[in-house]
């Protein structure tokens, strides 16, 4: 279109034209030019000049100096009745810069206020994120009004700007008082950053100039009006929800989320670094809005709780990892909490939280007199070594507890040592045993010191001491990758004499031992988290061979054999000939011997041999090097597992018959037999009792028996667990037991079911809180069984409907958020950290496949930096409204492949999104909502990991299922304002809730 063609008038506008005229002329009413204006109108079947009537109405009547009243009167009807956009009036308004003409202004002030506080969200004339820039315009404009006002009245008063002044404030003021202005506001803070940095600016400006006028210039009332309207700005940014916790638990004796993680801590992790621990109390202290010295006072009680339980459960072994966890670990943990903590009174905090744990007068004392120590003593003084308590915070804590207690003072003393004592001894027994002059010696020279002080470590108590102290210090990987180095240098022997050839092979014999021990209480990953050691025969034989975990492992080890050496072993077996005479590859023995002993069990089955002479190879065998028993029981628990009921009778006979501590025949190998031979007991039984099917395994170690179905068992430990408010020993190790032998999926299905059962809301946040607590058994693992098999069982089965029920289907939503926000967290902890933290290896049946996935909406968010492989959810049968626009260039989100998480999340939403789809309120809808309010209540840091995920037409859905059910406030926490799409989603919504929420 040529310069002459774009400056002629369309037809629509000449008849509009001429119409304002006759109007004008005629002094038509309003609802007579409504009328005659909206007939002109249908004659044209374009409608795109509308826009433009605003320009020439008002044009028409701000000739001059005071504005044409008729012709105003005309727009406002114009806009009311939907023939005009707010947005165009809006234009014009605030592109009015003639502050010289009061009176205009003034006129148009009472637009601006009828308009923005009179407007229609459902009209469809504008959309709603145009609606917010134009918005925040006007009230831009209206505070330069002030501005231009202010400044006319102290450079010389003029009443008709006092008047100006007080419209455009109450035009400000009327304007915010609706909630859906006020949210639209908000979304445009985000959408157009530089007006709102000018309208800061400008407000910075009105303030200033507003002081500098003298009082008596400004009437008072007209003072008051510009600081309301200042106030009233400060709504706009005030659009936060209340900081409210997941759940509360002020009417619980104790914190069972705490209590219950320290526990597992404790018990089952003994080994993992402080961080991980660390980061998921800061989660709950987020979540649950728990207060830091309260946190302190829970951890402090779980560990008197479990040092109780361990007393009165079996001693041993978990008496000493609750020591090592309450005076060595724990003062760790405090440490790197103040580190992580740089705004916080840690040391007031920390006092505080002893003075909460002094009140517990009761369980102080029954605790020293269950540990025959003063545990309060220990614990502060290790805290005091790192700087966490003064002497005087110590002192005065320590004379509080002499004063309370009500333990009897006994003169008699103790035999025994206390386990807090012999902990705290043996960690700087640890330090010293991994110094320069030991262990790192050169052991190729020094080998009978060494083999002195591996051997002394196995006296008594000493070495689980070590082990203990070694795991809650983190120095335990260090000492095994050291004996590693000793098993390695020791396979072999060399040109030596016999002497040297004997103590190379006993140091062979207890560092593969000692291997095997720390192997079974902690883990192959302790072994593993090396690549120096991978290649160590040790390591290889361990993850190939040594039971792992309740896990047997092939009998086919795939390790080089040798029939040959299998020969010769079968006839030293069975005429009794030394085994370290001349040369010998240890570990060369330790791979063939399994299958020398499986001729001799495949002889006494065909009845070529008898018993006796079973017995006497058995004998043989243990009592020359204590590590043959060790690697012929593995494969013989391995074996076991392949056979029949019936099959099985001499296997078993030959295991009991190796875990038998016999006779050494002599003097060189009676060399340290005892101490070698009561750990090749330890680690026998232990592999035992977790490999052998139940009816075989020591009652001691059998938390579900035989002949109990899992379901039951669980019934009762859950009940009981419920029931006292925390988790003890033994209900620890049976949901272990069963989470190993069911698989997640039926644990987490239990779980939720047992969690669910009261209609009590007492009693299901206390369940609650016990069942988030427990999934940290294996969070990642759990929180995928929940998404993406218990919950959407539950909403596809009609049989579940009333465990979605309010209050347990905000209960159930509430433990999904806690265990996404969990899972994740620990995912990212496990990823940015080098230290070890030990992993259980459980392996679900089917993995969430993204390749098909329908009708799938997701919010669009940056694209991931990752290599690997890539889904976006972005697909051309995918048509959104709300991507309908060209200019917008935005992708979906972008799901690594290989994050399970991420793809469980994008399930569950996909199938909630088909629910809500139906259109129908449900219980199933309720929980939705539910899980949608929880989320946010996590905070923006948690909250958008999950929300992400949500189909950005899933909230409009929800909103005509359920009306009013969500404020503006949650909208703007639900959308992500950070992205195009999502302030357009937000806005749309807004506008779609205006009809429901009450306009405060």
């Amino acid at each position: 279109m040529d310069d002459t063609s774009s400056r002629q008038q369309s037809p629509l506008i000449t008849k509009v034209k001429a119409l304002l005229m006759r109007a004008w002329r005629e002094r038509w009413s309003d609802i007579q030019w409504g009328i005659q204006l909206k007939r002109v109108l249908s004659s044209f079947s374009q409608s795109g000049d509308t826009k433009e009537l605003a320009d020439i109405l008002l044009q028409q009547a701000l000739v001059g100096t005071h504005p044409n009243q008729l012709i105003l009167s005309y727009v406002k009807q114009a806009v009311f009745s939907q023939v005009i956009p707010p947005s165009a009036a809006f234009r014009f308004i605030i592109n009015f810069d003639d502050y010289s003409r009061p009176y205009c202004l003034l006129g148009l002030l009472d637009l601006a206020q009828d308009f923005a506080s009179n407007l229609s969200f459902t009209s469809g004339l504008d959309n709603g994120i145009t609606l917010s820039r134009n918005l925040q315009s006007l009230i831009h404009w209206l505070l330069l009004c002030m501005l231009k006002s202010l400044q006319k009245i102290h450079e010389h008063l003029q009443q008709e700007y006092v008047t100006v002044l007080d419209a455009a404030g109450n035009a400000v003021q009327k304007t915010l008082e609706s909630a859906t202005v006020r949210g639209l506001l908000y979304i445009a803070r985000s959408e157009d950053i530089d007006t709102y940095r000018d309208l800061e600016q400008t407000e910075v400006n009105v303030r200033g100039t507003a002081s500098q006028i003298p009082n008596d210039a400004l009437p008072k009332m007209t003072r008051q009006n510009v600081g309301s309207t200042l106030k009233a700005l400060s709504r706009i940014q005030e659009l936060t929800l209340p900081s409210e916790p997941i759940f509360e638990l002020p009417h619980l004796p104790l914190c069972p989320t705490v209590n219950t993680m320290a526990v597992m801590e404790a018990v089952l992790n003994p080994t993992n670094d402080v961080q991980p621990f660390v980061d998921q109390l800061f989660v709950i202290e987020r979540l649950l809005k728990l207060s830091r010295s309260y946190i302190y006072c829970e951890l402090f009680r779980a560990c008197y709780m479990g040092l109780v339980d361990c007393k009165d459960y079996s001693g041993g072994q978990e008496e000493l990892k609750w020591a090592a966890f309450t005076f060595l670990k724990l003062p760790q943990i405090l440490h790197k909490i103040s580190q992580q903590s740089p705004g916080q009174d840690f040391f007031a905090e920390l006092e505080q939280g002893f003075d909460m744990l002094l009140n517990y007068v009761p369980m102080l004392d029954l605790t020293d007199v269950k540990l025959n120590c003063d545990c309060l003593m220990f614990l502060l003084t290790e805290c005091k070594k790192l700087n966490l308590l003064s002497e005087i915070q110590q002192n005065r804590l320590l004379q509080r507890r002499s004063n309370e207690s009500l333990k009897q003072r006994s003169s008699e003393s103790s035999t025994t040592q206390p386990s807090a004592s012999l902990i705290l001894r043996a960690e700087p027994t640890v330090t010293s045993i991994l110094k320069v002059q030991t262990l790192d010696a050169d052991y190729s020279k020094n080998q009978e010191a060494l083999l002195g002080v591996l051997c002394h470590m196995l006296s008594g108590k000493s070495f689980e001491l070590i082990l203990a102290a070694a795991a809650a210090t983190g120095k335990l990987q260090s000492f095994a990758f050291k004996l590693i180095k000793f098993n390695e240098f020791a396979k072999r022997s060399a040109l030596e004499s016999n002497k040297g050839a004997n103590t190379r092979a006993l140091l062979f014999d207890i560092s593969f031992l000692m291997l095997c021990h720390i192997t079974q209480l902690y883990g192959t990953e302790i072994i593993t988290n090396n690549a120096e050691c991978m290649d160590s025969f040790f390591v290889q034989w361990a993850l190939k061979c040594l039971p792992d975990e309740g896990k047997y492992k092939s009998t086919d080890s795939g390790l080089p054999s040798d029939p040959n050496e299998v020969d010769a072993l079968l006839t030293q077996f069975t005429t009794g000939k030394d085994l370290r005479q001349g040369f010998v590859d240890w570990h060369e023995i330790c791979i063939n011997s399994p299958l020398a002993i499986q001729e001799v069990l495949f002889a006494w089955e065909h009845g070529a041999i008898n018993v006796d002479k079973v017995k006497s190879i058995l004998n043989y065998v243990k009592t020359k090097m204590c590590f043959l028993p060790v690697v012929i029981c593995a494969w013989l628990c391995s074996y076991m597992n392949t056979l029949s009921e019936d099959a099985r009778t001499k296997p078993l006979a030959m295991l009991q018959l190796l875990s038998q501590i016999g006779n050494p025949i002599d003097s060189e190998s009676s060399r340290y037999y005892n101490e070698r031979s009561h750990l090749m007991v330890t680690i026998l039984n232990r592999m035992n009792n977790d490999i052998l099917p139940s009816s075989k395994r020591s009652m001691g170690h059998q938390f579900i028996l035989s002949n109990a179905l899992p379901s039951d068992v669980m019934g009762e430990t859950l009940k009981s667990v419920f029931y006292s408010g925390w988790l003890d020993l033994r209900s620890l190790h049976t949901l272990e037991q069963l989470l190993n032998l069911c698989g997640s999926d039926w644990f987490c299905d239990r779980l939720v079911h047992h969690m669910l059962q009261s209609n009590r809301c007492e009693d299901l946040t206390q369940a609650l809180s016990l069942v988030y607590a427990i999934t940290h058994i294996d969070p990642e693992h759990m929180t995928l069984s929940l998404l993406i098999h218990t919950i959407p069982s539950m909403l596809q089965s009609a049989e579940k409907q009333h465990l979605l029920t309010d209050p347990r289907g905000y209960t159930l939503a509430k433990l999904c958020v806690l265990c996404i926000t969990s899972a994740q967290t620990a995912k990212v902890t496990q990823k940015d950290s080098s230290s070890y933290r030990r992993s259980r290896k459980r392996f679900r049946k089917e993995d969430l496949d993204l390749d098909d996935l329908e009708e799938m909406e997701t919010r669009p968010v940056k694209k991931s930096k990752s290599m690997e492989p890539q889904i976006t959810l972005d697909s051309e049968e995918f048509i959104f409204d709300i991507y309908t626009i060209k200019d917008e260039v935005e992708s979906s989100p972008t799901i690594d492949t290989k994050d399970s998480l991420s793809k469980a999340i994008v399930s569950l939403f996909r199938l909630m999104m088909a629910i809500v789809k139906e259109g129908r309120t449900s219980p199933k809808t309720n929980f939705i909502i539910s899980l949608v309010k929880e989320s946010i209540k996590c905070g923006p840091k948690y909250s958008r990991f999950i929300l992400q995920f949500m189909p950005p037409s899933m909230l409009s859905q929800l909103m005509k299922c359920v009306p009013g059910e969500f404020k503006n406030d949650h909208i703007l926490h639900i959308c992500d304002l950070s992205t195009r799409n999502g302030r357009k989603m937000a806005a749309k919504d807004i506008c779609q809730n205006a009809r429901y929420v009450q306009q405060e």
